[in-house]
């Protein structure tokens, strides 16, 4: 995943006039729709000087007028969100005036953008110049809504300042939209691999920790010394007294000594939320010496103390397993260890967890992800990986090291590792796509990796495996060789003229290890690829691509929707312009395992990256499928990033969970979209649609995705094939397409199934919906 942070200063202004009675407004023509300065909220880069807007005068103009200085070179945006009609032809006018503006490139400037619109005869303004008229026109295509953009910066950055003024918006053209399709059984594609359900973990956020792994207390072996700011756990002792034993026998971590000098010592840890009525099961690993006369656990909830006594021994760590049974529920519950005594007490560990968890993870999350049913899973990471050495996720779980988390700034438990994680696909059922550390990472700690999950007990690595509780080799198919190590953000990164080497070094070691496994190699469109694919073909079985959609249109649900699709189809393109150029992938089919992909924007919710998704995003991810229907000979795997709260198809509270809609999506395509893609041809417009077949041939599965905000009549040709004139219905919809599922209302975005009969032919296809229309063929 991306993480990236620009700084830059740009100050923005935007200036008025007095003129009593002037309306100051860009104008949308036909239909008219005010959007002017003041009333629609034009927006600046969020890095902008916020500060620096005021309202003035302009001596030269009668209208409001955008502003743009900059003293030094660098590039200033004022933007704004405009709604079209798509399949239709604009013009837009505009006035630009400069003074002074310079930059180091000689085709950037001052100049206006129309976003993805290419504007002919493009011009970029520098130097001084008076109020000049720009007309640009476009056609919109298949979307319903586009940016406007005043750049100061245009092209590259600049200085100097620069305004612009009567920007209009006029409607030249438009068309009349009826949907229709012919459907040709008898042209089947390429299958689509049923690793496109795919989905991804990442330690990070709550994706795990918070999240899929039942665990109810934070910094539960103590990294943080008890009492201090950074910690979770409270306590009235004085911190300076509190001893951290970097040698204490158990832990390779420093853990706190606490002396009962006062006879008591007491932690506490709060904001615990409870189930009523519900088991709760947990250990307690610590080593005493001295006299301890009693040690006491509590669960305390609204004036309600549930108490537990622990026998022990001294002088030693032990474990000691302990269990509360709740009488009602409480969000604000709080856990309590008290010693009393004298002497010392060494804490290393406690747990509390949900005693109905399954092997440690919840048992609500599972459920749901039983319900999404994807056939593979990637992990651990993602940027996580990158600086990640597996072997801390191995052993006794209480005295695995907590590690400080370079890629995401949290703290890593070990609480979950290889173990876990198998047990968890063993669980679900699925397969594991395991990434291994190519940042700060070798070829060795790869090597290594790839023998402890897959060698014999013969092998220094089995034998360690069947030490830690799995005799046999859990046999895993497929690697990825590293994430992202184009981008700067990567913990390692380094220029691809030295990554293809690590790369085929990497791959190599894991290969002579075990020659069967599958390796994914990490992609980039462009250059990055080209080198890829020129130096390390030999070396990889798939390659990787990530992409994530941001809301940058907000105003239009058409064009949210298709970035989806548009990203899909743009990355298999690049992938076949590699293969026609590169003579060293001529003769390999070497398919895209797009391993992440989402939306990633919006309000974070549910932690670190916890973005909520809306109906607009369901039907994204159902155009995408759609998409990856049509690219079937391109795409071998599709990971829907992240699975529980970090962008996530789950999200969860302490004590509940859901589906958001793009789950639901996930959850009814994987079921009833079919397998085997088929031709249609006609007219779809403006709805999104795909056909395949079921895998057994039974049934015709159309999909059709309606991102407008009104119904239509989809006509269907069956080039006289026998398909029954009836079926059933499954869709996703909601009262609009910015509703959201919550804790409170887990079904605002919801599914009718239903049965349908084709009236002459045609569909009625409900508006803001995402439908899948099952035909048995006779």
């Amino acid at each position: 995943m991306k993480k990236r942070i620009y700084f830059f200063l740009s100050l923005i202004i935007l200036i008025g006039c007095n003129v009593k009675d002037k309306e100051d407004k860009v104008k949308l023509l036909s239909p008219q729709v005010d959007v002017s300065f003041k009333e629609a909220g034009w927006e600046t880069e969020y890095w902008s000087n916020q500060e620096s807007y005021s309202d003035t005068t302009f001596s030269d103009s009668e209208s409001r007028v955008l502003a743009i200085y900059h003293d030094t070179l660098q590039v200033g945006r004022i933007f704004k969100k405009v709604e079209v009609k798509p399949y239709s032809h604009y013009k837009v006018t505009g006035f630009i005036k400069t003074e002074n503006v310079s930059a180091d490139k000689s085709d950037a400037g001052a100049g206006f953008d129309l976003d993805n619109f290419k504007i002919k005869n493009d011009t970029v303004f520098t130097g001084k110049t008076d109020w000049t008229p720009v007309t640009m026109e476009f056609d919109s295509e298949g979307d319903d809504s586009f940016i406007i953009s005043c750049f100061l910066g245009k092209n590259g950055p600049a200085k100097g300042k620069a305004f612009f003024k009567d920007i209009q918006v006029e409607e030249i053209s438009s068309t009349v939209l009826k949907p229709a399709v012919a459907i040709d059984i008898t042209k089947e594609k390429e299958p689509m691999s049923p690793y496109i359900y795919g989905q991804f973990i990442e330690h990070m956020g709550k994706s795990i920790y918070g999240g899929l792994w039942a665990e109810m207390l934070t910094d539960r072996k103590f990294y943080h010394k008890p009492g201090t700011s950074v910690s979770p756990w409270k306590t009235e002792l004085d911190t300076n007294q509190i001893v951290l034993n970097t040698s204490n026998g158990f832990s390779e971590m420093p853990l706190p000594v606490f002396s009962l000098k006062n006879g008591k010592i007491l932690l506490k840890q709060d904001s615990i939320a409870l189930f009523k009525d519900k088991s709760y099961t947990g250990r307690l690993v610590f080593k005493a010496k001295g006299t301890i006369e009693e040690i006491k656990l509590s669960l305390i909830s609204e004036n309600i103390q549930k108490e537990k006594q622990l026998e022990f021994s001294k002088n030693e760590f032990v474990s000691i397993p302990f269990e509360f049974a709740t009488v009602n529920a409480s969000e604000q519950a709080s856990f309590q260890i008290e010693f009393t005594g004298s002497g010392s007490v060494t804490l290393a560990a406690v747990s509390l967890m949900p005693s109905d968890n399954i092997e440690g993870f919840r048992s609500d999350v599972i459920a749901l992800l039983k319900e999404l049913d994807a056939p593979i899973y990637r992990w651990p990471g993602g940027n996580f990986v990158s600086g990640y050495d597996w072997k801390d996720g191995l052993g006794n779980p209480d005295a695995r090291p907590t590690r400080y988390e370079r890629a995401w700034d949290g703290l890593e438990y070990n609480d979950v590792g290889i173990h876990e994680f198998m047990k968890l696909c063993e669980i679900l059922d699925v397969e594991a796509n395991i990434a291994v550390n190519t940042g700060l990472g070798d070829a060795e700690l790869a090597a290594n990796e790839v023998a402890y999950f897959n060698s014999d007990t013969s092998t220094k690595m089995g034998e360690w495996r069947a030490e830690n509780g799995h005799a046999e080799p859990y046999n895993v198919k497929l690697w990825a060789v590293g994430n992202e190590m184009f981008g700067d953000w990567q913990l390692g990164h380094m220029p691809i003229e030295d990554y293809v080497k690590k790369h085929n070094k990497v791959a190599e070691a894991m290969w002579a290890v075990d020659p069967d496994i599958d390796l994914i190699a990490v992609g980039f469109p462009g250059e990055w690829n080209d080198m890829m694919y020129s130096n390390c073909a030999e070396n990889m079985t798939y390659i990787s691509e990530h992409f994530y959609r941001q809301d940058w249109h907000a105003g239009g649900l058409l064009t949210h929707v298709k970035q989806m699709p548009d990203a899909i189809r743009d990355i298999a393109e690049e992938h076949k312009r590699a293969r026609r150029e590169i003579p060293e992938i001529a003769d390999q089919n070497i398919r895209i395992a797009l391993d992440e992909w989402n939306y990633w924007y919006g309000p974070h919710e549910f932690g670190l990256l916890g973005t909520r998704y809306f109906l607009r995003d369901a039907l994204g991810i159902a155009a995408g499928l759609n998409e990856f229907s049509r690219q079937s000979d391109m795409y071998y795997m599709a990971n829907y990033a992240q699975t529980v709260n970090v962008i996530g198809a789950i999200k969860t509270t302490q004590t509940d969970s859901w589906l958001e809609g793009t789950g639901l999506v996930l959850k009814i395509y994987r079921k009833e979209f079919g397998a085997r893609p088929i031709a249609i041809t006609g007219t779809p417009e403006p709805l999104d649609i795909a056909a395949t077949l079921t895998e057994d041939g039974e049934y015709l599965t159309l999909s059709v995705v309606n991102a407008t905000h009104k119904e239509y009549e989809l006509n269907l040709d069956f080039l006289e094939q026998k398909i029954a004139q009836q079926g059933q219905a499954f869709i996703i919809t909601g009262e609009n397409d910015m509703v959201y599922n919550d804790v409170e209302n887990k079904e605002r975005i919801y599914l009718l199934e239903d049965a349908f009969t084709l009236q002459d032919n045609a569909l009625r296809v409900r508006k803001e919906s995402a439908g899948i229309y099952k035909f048995k063929l006779n």
